[in-house]
């Protein structure tokens, strides 16, 4: 209950006599509250797919789902976070595509925490990486970075348990720069992954 109305004022029926049983008479209830209220929805799903802009996010979840979202070569294309249905293994679960993240997204950068908020609900974060890298920053840094930045918008969303998936692995020297990346995080399980091939879209 976020305004309760006034209390109500009372009807014809009460003032009804056996001289008058039609009285047009009644009483004005008391004013209401009234308030301004800004809604927030936070999309609710099992799968958060994470990544720079232009990491593949949208052409994954084009490619396990039947979503539609709009696919482009240049940063930005996302501008809204787009929903899709998988299923794996005989399970059904969703998947969010939330729009490219940068460096500072905690601060309203970019397209900022509009966004990480949409990610704090998700069982599980994907966090497409592009093997090549991004803005002049190598696969390694920015996967750093943008683990900073879930950190800096919340506990619990770096809490998450997280699956690090290198995209584009189509591309010429795609093996050499997955190598480098492994290198750099050996604890981490990093899969390979080429939305366009199929290849590594299964695992």
């Amino acid at each position: 209950l976020a305004a309760p109305g006034g209390k109500g004022g009372r009807g014809n029926s009460t003032f009804k006599t056996a001289a008058n049983t039609a009285p047009h008479l009644s009483e004005k209830g008391e004013p209401g509250i009234e308030v301004f209220l800004d809604l927030e929805l936070k999309l609710v799903a099992d799968v958060g797919l994470l990544g720079f802009p232009n990491a593949g996010k949208s052409t994954f979840l084009s490619v396990v789902t039947h979503a539609r979202p709009k696919i482009a070569d240049y940063p930005f294309t996302t501008l809204t976070p787009n929903l899709g249905v998988a299923t794996a293994a005989g399970k059904t679960f969703v998947i969010a595509d939330i729009p490219g993240l940068i460096e500072g997204a905690h601060t309203g950068k970019g397209l900022g925490d509009e966004f990480l908020r949409h990610v704090e609900r998700t069982r599980v974060l994907i966090h497409l990486v592009d093997v090549f890298g991004f803005d002049g920053k190598t696969a390694a840094q920015n996967l750093k970075a943008l683990n900073k930045e879930l950190a800096s918008h919340s506990k619990r969303l770096a809490a998450t348990p997280q699956i690090v998936v290198a995209t584009k692995m189509d591309l010429t020297g795609a093996d050499t720069a997955l190598a480098g990346l492994r290198r750099l995080f050996r604890k981490a399980k990093i899969y390979p992954l080429s939305s366009a091939t199929g290849k590594g879209v299964k695992e």
